[in-house]
């Protein structure tokens, strides 16, 4: 009888646990960077005009390509987590 019953059935492993923590970063990397890049190309620098948005390299494609690399490399984790989560799923 491995199988878990009662309230140890519904409570992730610490495995599942650090894959929903690596997700959760994967989104935070990935929103950033979405946000910068709106904030570098201007969309958001209209909406917003009471903000101040100073870049940190001093040229907008150097802050647009770092952003575009926050954004791509949360994908990248994000996948990377599913397809551990999926993984642990399976072996059940």
């Amino acid at each position: 009888m491995s199988e878990k019953t009662g309230l140890n059935s519904i409570i992730p492993s610490g495995k599942e646990i650090g894959f929903i923590v690596i997700r959760g970063f994967a989104l935070f990397l990935s929103v950033s960077g979405m946000v910068g890049m709106a904030l570098i190309l201007g969309p958001l620098n209209h909406i917003l005009q009471d903000m101040e948005f100073t870049l940190v390299f001093g040229s907008k494609a150097a802050a647009f390509f770092s952003c575009l690399g926050l954004a791509v490399v949360g994908g990248a984790l994000d996948f990377f987590a599913n397809l551990g989560i999926k993984g642990l799923e399976k072996q059940r």
